[in-house]
């Protein structure tokens, strides 16, 4: 019995072994599986985090999502190409590479004023009141010929009626003695259909209205209605504001820069790309207020007014200019070691281009080296490009030149 036993326990044991073999050859088998070999442009890619780009089939490490194999060129990886809307939404402008002029600058803030050599006043010619304005609000257009307020006077009323009586007597000694009367009248604001009128209908006037024989902008109006005033009283200030002044002050130690007749380049802060050029015409040598600041002028042409008293505009003086390629300072992508622009190819897609920047001013900045004359820059809208390589690329532009 013993040896029957024994027998049948042997065999089992041998069984078992054989079946741990067959399953370590199987597992072998499996780990000896030819791993997958894929081509240069076929990667697993995460189709929420596109920058994930992996050899090997696995879980995205971002978002832990299974990666998908794809199929991609990976020396177009670093262009970024979108549609006319998307060009649109980001408010993406491009701009042909060129020379222009820049140069180390002297930037004032300034303000537009009154030009004073532009200016006319109205007055009265004879004491009365002022029985109607009828411009009351300072801004409002006064034109020729329109009538600008009543006054009544005495003196006035008198002068009607000395008129008339000289208009009966006529001729003494072969003279016209209204005629001096007339002259009167037409001194102190009368105009010569009144004058006519008068001696038609020969009835006097209580009050006088009084036509303007100026245009302008009403700056000023000194006067209010019921109030008495007496002969040379400012009724209206006018200006013309087809020309105006800019102001900026300027410190004492940059004032040697800012002579009479230099050339200086007007920014109006309403209207930044409304950029003037002007030429300083006036320059105090004085300090204001015992101050360290001086006063600068520069006369304008406002054609259309489009431009008031009181706007805010940048003087910008230019000195030791050069000839260069230049772009906006917003167009250039700067970190601790280089300097990205963003161009256009000719297909459309956008790449970025690592530059060597020069001479900058406050608006633009010379490249010198990386850009070529023709090229397509991208001038607005960079950063949002940056942003769509980033999250495309998953780096800095710059980490990949």
């Amino acid at each position: 019995m013993k040896s029957k036993f024994k027998v049948k326990s042997v065999t089992v044991n041998v069984i078992f072994s054989l079946w741990l073999l067959a399953l370590g050859f199987g597992l072998l088998s499996c780990n000896n599986k030819p791993k997958e070999i894929l081509t240069e442009n076929e990667y697993y890619a995460c189709s929420m985090d596109p920058q994930v780009l992996e050899k090997q089939a696995g879980l995205c490490p971002i978002c832990k999502m299974p990666l998908a194999k794809v199929t991609l060129d990976k020396n177009q990886m670093h262009i970024i190409k979108l549609n006319a809307e998307q060009i649109k939404l980001a408010n993406i402008k491009v701009d042909t590479v060129k020379l222009s002029s820049i140069g180390k600058e002297t930037v004032l803030s300034g303000v537009f004023a009154v030009n004073q050599s532009q200016t006319e006043q109205i007055a009265t010619r004879i004491n009365g009141r002022i029985e109607k304005l009828y411009h009351k609000v300072v801004g409002e257009k006064i034109a020729i010929g329109e009538p600008i307020y009543d006054l009544y006077s005495r003196q006035f009323l008198l002068a009607q009626e000395e008129f008339l009586i000289n208009k009966e007597i006529k001729l003494i000694d072969g003279n016209d003695i209204s005629v001096s009367a007339k002259n009167k009248l037409l001194l102190w604001g009368m105009t010569p259909a009144q004058i006519t009128e008068l001696a038609q209908t020969k009835k006097t006037q209580v009050t006088l209205t009084v036509f303007s024989k100026v245009s302008g902008t009403i700056t000023g109006i000194p006067v209010k209605e019921g109030e008495n005033v007496e002969e040379g009283t400012t009724v209206y200030k006018l200006a013309n504001l087809n020309s105006l002044w800019v102001e900026a002050q300027v410190y004492s130690n940059e004032f040697g820069l800012l002579k009479e007749g230099a050339k200086v380049e007007i920014i109006p802060e309403a209207f930044p790309e409304e950029t003037m050029e002007g030429q300083i015409t006036f320059s105090n040598p004085e300090l204001e207020n015992s101050s360290k600041i001086n006063l600068i002028r520069v006369v304008v042409n406002n054609p259309g007014e489009k431009f008031s008293p009181g706007m805010q505009a940048t003087v910008v003086l230019h000195s030791e200019e050069k000839k260069a390629i230049t772009l906006p300072v917003d167009a250039v992508i700067r970190d601790a070691n280089h300097s990205v622009v963003w161009v256009q190819n000719p297909k459309g897609g956008f790449e970025s281009r690592m530059v060597e920047t020069g001479t900058e001013n406050k608006f633009r900045v010379e490249i010198k080296s990386g850009l070529t004359l023709g090229e397509i820059a991208v001038t607005s809208g960079t950063y949002l490009l940056n942003s769509e390589y980033i999250f495309k690329t998953g780096m800095m532009p710059t980490m990949d030149m």
